[in-house]
């Protein structure tokens, strides 16, 4: 296995609902403003990291399908 290759609904379910929400909150803004900010790795337990991953594979996922959706909007255009 790949590191980071864990598929989203598996990287949702270990983050949980609120969590995700306010991820993907945020990079649906990030993608809005052209930035990206995904959240950093966490040092500590093993666990820690797990989840710290998870968080940037939720951010990633989010990220990436509002960028995909402006780029559609401008084509249409």
């Amino acid at each position: 296995m790949k590191p980071k290759s864990f598929d989203i609904d598996t990287a949702k379910e270990i983050v949980g609902d609120s969590r995700m929400r306010t991820i993907e909150e945020k990079a649906r803004h990030d993608a809005d403003s052209g930035i990206m900010d995904a959240p950093k790795q966490v040092k500590g337990t093993y666990w820690d990291g797990i989840q710290s991953d998870m968080d940037y594979i939720v951010y990633i996922h989010a990220h990436h399908k509002r960028t995909q959706r402006m780029q559609r909007i401008q084509e249409k255009a």
